[in-house]
């Protein structure tokens, strides 16, 4: 769970050893089951407009999703669906942005959504935010599901989850089950790839979880 947030009563924050002056500096932290997680960090274009980053940074989410074969963070069950948080610190110099994203199986099920409850209030409560409900999401019709977040970017596809997917050689986070998919998917993952700063996996038993944070060439 994330600390009292600074940025909110400061306007002058120093800089951390990653962050550029030039730039939006983005944190995105997303968190799976039995304390999995990863943290991206990005460089935006630079913008004080919140909506406009808001937007810029919509695409993303879906790479972020299909990075590992991740499960829903408060039952071990299939993750198929994420509940996102943003906060945005537009009055900072340079502007800050954190992403919150949880994988969770289904947000129908109850106990789940209310475990997802409490993270929401807590994070309001640390940034001095107002205590607003939840918003549920849109109520699906019989039958959907949505991808299950250990499938391929591209396709989609659920049978991809038994694969041995491969990651972008670039960004070093998003996996896709051949190189077809990867070419198709490029025209919406560019965008993302060219904008991530670093990757660490941790929680995981494999190469991905080295602690050693996966350095991208700067813009």
């Amino acid at each position: 769970m994330p600390q009292t947030s600074p940025f909110t009563r400061e306007t002058s924050i120093p800089l951390q050893e990653w962050e550029r002056e030039d730039k939006v500096n983005l944190e995105v932290v997303t968190y799976g089951w039995e304390g999995t997680k990863c943290t991206i960090r990005f460089y935006l274009p630079m913008e004080r407009d919140k909506q406009r980053l808001h937007d810029m940074t919509r695409n993303l989410i879906r790479d972020v999703k299909h990075s590992r074969d991740w499960m829903c963070e408060f039952c071990g069950r299939i993750a198929r669906e994420t509940q996102v948080m943003t906060l945005t610190w537009t009055h900072l110099s340079p502007p800050r942005m954190a992403i919150f994203i949880h994988h969770i199986c289904n947000h129908d099920r109850q106990e789940c959504f209310a475990e997802l409850e409490e993270h929401h209030y807590a994070i309001k409560m640390l940034n001095n935010l107002p205590q607003t409900p939840l918003p549920r999401p849109r109520r699906k019709r019989p039958g959907d599901r949505h991808p299950r977040a250990s499938s391929c970017a591209g396709c989609q596809k659920d049978a991809t989850s038994s694969m041995e997917l491969q990651r972008c050689s670039r960004c070093k986070l998003t996996r896709y089950c051949g190189t077809e998919c990867q070419r198709d998917d490029w025209k919406r993952h560019k965008q993302t790839c060219s904008q991530i700063y670093s990757v660490l996996f941790e929680g995981w038993d494999d190469r991905d979880a080295a602690p050693q944070v996966q350095q991208l060439e700067q813009a």
